[in-house]
């Protein structure tokens, strides 16, 4: 069009163009305008590459980007400091700490001063990566050489300090900064307000407020829903109530996430009322609610059986034009499968498909587990036949639950099968899924097949836990098979697991029931002490156990063995 109106297209244009198609995703498009513009002699300048390279970085081409950087340099093009930015904060979001370092060094002896959006960038890499001190060193480093570092510099070493709990660091660089005549403005002192309310530290955090006010430094929504928050997680609901007061006599006004938090911290501490006040109220004051104040407070209903309410308000908040989103279905069914009304769960289904609603993954798991918990095992099986037919794909957890469902309806061998089936078709199962899988082989008397489970899983590289342990030695004691019993207790020592308060339970309680006395002795003296200190409850269950056997004297010489031995280290029995 240009070309046949005699306007030929310049550097400026040809830029534009390129970065439109970049923004696109187009990338191999952006480059053969490169291409072209070179060859219809419009030399590219270092805006044209520095567009091309950030939209290399953008969409994860570091390395066509790292190229085009030597190219632009073989061709006489002098990259800038954005260029160098750019790849460097390309390399920090993509895990390349050490490189984006050496582009550092790099620019730095090519004659290339990094100004201070590079070092903010380095830094900010550095301290996502937990390189705390290094970042630090660099904020050292970039001030010897004369760069001044700003408020976003200081804002983003803040944050850091704060994400790795150096909280008295954090506000020693607040001081610091403030001293060396650079101003924190309200992201610096809400990162450090959330910091402080992230490790308890309520009172602080109210006093940065008042005192950031003091300073003149106006708090924003953000910095009241980070207070109100932090004093809801740490049970101060009648202050998180009157900041809200607060904030609006100020003239801040909240917005739809402060009372988000408000109607959750209300719903998590039991204030189911005050939190629908509080769902009306924001309404009056013409606030919208969004799908999540509503999955809130559903979800709030639900789980303090309030199901018919948590329906009606499903109904209100698509009558006021709320949609509801998959999340809000799951509760629901979520809600209605807990109280065994399992008819109007799958109803619920059908009528989130016909409104245009696709159910996910945890959809079908919640019924699935609900229709297993009742009993209805054949159609759970085929809720997983019609979700893969659908096009839904079932994950480990949708798998590991059929599988106990199986098992707890003594269907082994179909559990077994599922689990070659889901194997089959590329799910690999988890350490929750052997586990349910040798406890139902082990209550069925099947140790055999538990025991071989064991070694497939341990032959096919997935880990075995202390639960998996402790279901087999359980399952071996039970049947008296208690050498085997104490072959894999050192096993599991071997392989690196420890043992926990169940497994010495279980073994106690087998050694005595099959009158290995001497075992038990072994077990408690030599053994036990090794892995944790015995307390009441296991020398409790010795001693119940030993009285059951008839044998009261070893128990009483116990019990004033442990007395003793608990006097002399200055225990309580009840520790």
């Amino acid at each position: 069009m240009m070309y046949s109106m005699g306007v030929k297209p310049n550097t400026v244009t040809y830029n534009s163009l390129i970065d439109g198609v970049c923004k696109d995703g187009a990338l191999d498009r952006a480059e053969k305008l490169l291409l072209t513009m070179v060859n219809e002699g419009v030399d590219p300048d270092v805006v044209t590459y520095n567009i091309l390279i950030d939209g290399l970085c953008k969409h994860g081409e570091i390395e066509r980007a790292m190229e085009l950087l030597h190219r632009m340099k073989s061709e006489g093009h002098k990259p800038n400091v954005v260029t160098y930015s750019i790849l460097i904060d390309g390399l920090c979001k993509h895990g390349e700490i050490e490189r984006a370092m050496e582009l550092l060094h790099s620019m730095k002896s090519e004659g290339h001063e990094p100004d201070v959006v590079t070092y903010s960038i380095l830094i900010d890499g550095l301290c996502k990566h937990g390189e705390i001190e290094r970042a630090m060193e660099l904020l050292h480093s970039m001030k010897s050489e004369g760069h001044e570092p700003n408020v976003v510099t200081y804002s983003i070493l803040i944050d850091g300090l704060c994400k790795h709990g150096e909280i008295d660091r954090a506000m020693g660089l607040l001081h610091s900064m403030k001293s060396e005549g650079h101003e924190p403005n309200v992201v610096t002192c809400s990162i450090l307000i959330d910091g402080l309310c992230k490790h308890g530290e309520i009172e602080r955090a109210m006093e940065l407020l008042h005192s950031m006010k003091s300073e003149g430094h106006e708090p924003n929504v953000v910095t009241y829903n980070i207070l109100i928050d932090g004093l809801f997680k740490h049970g101060e609901i009648e202050r998180a109530m009157e900041l809200l007061h607060s904030m609006k006599s100020e003239g801040h006004e909240p917005d739809v996430v402060t009372y988000n938090i408000l109607i959750d911290g209300l719903c998590k501490h039991g204030e189911i009322e005050r939190a629908m006040e509080l769902l009306h109220s924001m309404k009056s004051e013409g606030h919208e609610p969004d799908v999540v104040t509503y999955n809130i407070l559903m979800d709030c209903l639900c789980k303090h059986g309030e199901i018919e309410r948590a329906m009606e308000l499903l109904h209100s908040m698509k009558s006021e034009g709320h949609e509801p989103d998959v999340v809000t279905y799951n509760i629901l069914i979520d809600g209605l499968c807990k109280i065994a009304k399992i008819e109007r769960a799958m109803e619920l289904l059908h009528s989130m498909k016909s409104e245009g609603h696709e159910p996910d993954v945890v959809t079908y798991n919640i019924l699935i587990d609900g229709l297993c918990k009742y009993g209805e095992i054949e159609r759970a099986m085929e809720l997983l036949h019609s979700m893969k037919s659908e096009g839904h794909e079932p994950n480990v957890v949708t798998y590991s639950i059929l599988i106990d469902g199986l098992c707890k309806h003594g269907e082994i061998d179909r559990a077994m099968n599922l689990l070659h089936c889901m194997k089959s078709e590329g799910h690999e199962p988890n350490v929750v899924t052997y586990n349910t899988l040798i406890d139902g082989l082990c209550k069925y008397g099947e140790i055999e097949r538990a025991m071989e489970l064991l070694h497939s899983m341990l032959s096919e590289g997935h880990e075995p836990n202390v639960v998996t342990y402790n279901t087999l030695i359980d399952g071996l004691c039970k049947y008296g098979e208690i050498e085997r019993a104490m072959e894999l207790l050192h096993s599991m020592l071997s392989e690196g697991h420890e043992p926990d308060v169940v497994t010495c339970n279980i073994l106690i309680d087998g050694l005595c029931k099959n009158v290995e006395f001497e075992k038990v002795k072994e077990l408690v003296h030599s053994m036990i002490p090794q892995w944790y200190k015995p307390n009441a409850v296991t020398y409790s269950n010795l001693i119940v156990n030993l009285c059951k056997n008839g044998e009261t004297a070893k128990a009483q010489e116990l019990l004033y063995s442990i007395i003793s031995s608990m006097i002399f280290e200055g225990q309580s029995l009840m520790s």
